[in-house]
């Protein structure tokens, strides 16, 4: 069961999810419920992860298109930029999804000094997906106005902020 677990979080951790009040202050979007399912049904099967994974990211472009509310002209130049910016999150949580792998292989036998280490690789994440989220600020600033990336930057806190908890939720405290 426990596997069944981390192949969820693995999952979220790999994407970023919206939160549902969030989904439906902007409108009906779908629910992820469904690909949760079929992804700790399918934990053995890369393929269908995959495939989890990739809905999760088309159900998030559709939020941040629906959410900014663009007309077509800033909507080509912002996505261009989104698009980039999304590319980097997606393998910058590469290196998230690696910390919990190692996290949940270690749970039963953590020590003090790996504890220190994954926390420390935690923060060096946080840092990096700072600094890349500075970055779409910049690119979206430069191709649109300082409004839009502020409001970009607004919208990808809540993505963000959404798929924290949710994975931080999933994964068990630390004994003791």
């Amino acid at each position: 069961m426990k596997n069944k677990y981390l192949v969820l979080v693995l999952a979220l951790a790999s994407v970023s999810v919206i939160s549902t009040a969030q989904a439906e202050k902007i409108g009906k979007l779908p629910s992820i419920e469904p690909a949760v399912a079929t992804a700790v049904a399918a934990a053995p099967n890369d393929n269908e992860l995959e495939m989890f994974r990739f809905a999760l990211e088309m159900e998030k472009t559709a939020f941040v298109k629906k959410s900014m509310a663009l007309d077509p002209a800033q909507e080509d130049k912002f996505m261009g930029a989104f698009y980039v910016f999304n590319a980097k999150l997606v393998k910058l949580n590469e290196k998230r999804l690696a910390i919990i792998a190692d996290y949940v292989a270690n749970f039963d036998k953590m020590t003090d000094a790996k504890a220190d280490e994954l926390t420390k690789r935690m923060f060096d994440f946080r840092t990096q997906r700072t600094a890349l989220n500075a970055s779409y600020y910049k690119a979206v600033k430069k191709a649109t106005s300082s409004i839009v990336a502020a409001r970009a930057m607004q919208i990808e806190n809540i993505v963000q902020g959404a798929a924290d908890v949710a994975i931080s939720s999933k994964l068990p405290l630390m004994t003791k």
